[in-house]
């Protein structure tokens, strides 16, 4: 069942790596536009920031309010749940993913702040790149990861990255059934998807990093198939540990549609049926 996700954070932060935001936003997010939004819709934003009053040593607060492309929205709220869980949470990876959300916030705010024209022609070179990764299924902030699935040996050309992160445009709603497919990839947003439907505590460590271990078993299940991640969601099978991970993390609404075409996909063995394979078939009949 969807839950509205409404966060409000103080203005300034303390961080024990010494990282501060100054953006403080407010986003309402629900889990039935996850991955899943019509041609240019937008969702209201607003942020508050510190001003520093000329000639003196105080501050005021100064505040905006925009529409933004909902994917963008989208984004945003999950980088403050990340950073928000941060402070409940003090493993490398989590602190990790803090200092980072930080950084990508206070620079989207600078960003959005600049912005004088309609929502609806607002694009972000901010969050873009991080748009385009998860589009392709690339795991966000890994520049190895990266490199390699922009070129294949870790060395792009310019003319390559141009293609991988200028080719499409990332909040077109025709992109969202690769988002979909390729979510399976991208641990912290299907985290974010867990907490908005309930499945998951914001503040849980434990729930933070099943969802991490579960990528790393895909990941190394790729590796041993030698497979590239596809962004082909019309054709782009999931595997078995693929399947493994999204019923860990109770998904497998979210992504009916691809269960429906390991189903298809699928030829009964001698041995005994695996408990997916009763899953996709229940999702098959509906």
């Amino acid at each position: 069942m969807s839950r509205l996700y409404s966060t409000l954070f103080p203005l300034l932060r303390s961080d024990p790596t010494g990282c501060r935001r100054a953006h403080t936003f407010t986003v309402d997010f629900e889990a039935k536009d996850f991955f899943k939004w019509e041609h240019n819709e937008l969702l209201g934003i607003s942020l508050e920031w510190p001003h520093k009053l000329p000639k003196k040593e105080s501050y005021t607060t100064r505040s905006k309010t925009a529409h933004i492309p909902i994917l963008y929205a989208q984004l945003l709220a999950q980088l403050i749940a990340e950073d928000d869980h941060s402070d409940h949470d003090n493993g490398h990876e989590s602190l990790r993913r803090q200092a980072y959300a930080r950084q990508v916030l206070d620079a989207f705010g600078r960003e959005i702040r600049r912005y004088t024209g309609e929502g609806i022609h607002f694009r972000s070179a901010v969050l873009n790149p991080i748009l385009q990764r998860y589009r392709q299924g690339v795991p966000d902030a890994y520049a190895p990861a990266v490199s390699d699935a922009i070129s294949g040996d870790g060395r792009p050309t310019i003319n390559e990255a141009t293609q991988f992160y200028l080719a499409v445009d990332p909040v077109d709603s025709a992109r969202s059934s690769e988002y979909r497919r390729n979510l399976v990839y991208i641990p912290e947003a299907r985290w974010y998807l867990r907490v908005l439907l309930g499945k998951a505590n914001l503040r849980s460590a434990r729930s933070y990093n099943a969802v991490l271990a579960n990528h790393e078993k895909i990941m190394a299940a790729l590796a041993e198939e030698d497979s590239a991640v596809t962004a082909d969601s019309q054709v782009s099978h999931l595997n078995a540990v693929e399947v493994q991970a999204i019923l860990e993390e109770d998904l497998e609404d979210f992504f009916e549609a691809q269960f429906k075409l390991v189903v298809r996909a699928f030829r009964p063995s001698h041995g005994s049926p695996l408990t997916w394979q009763h899953y996709s078939l229940s999702l098959l009949r509906r």
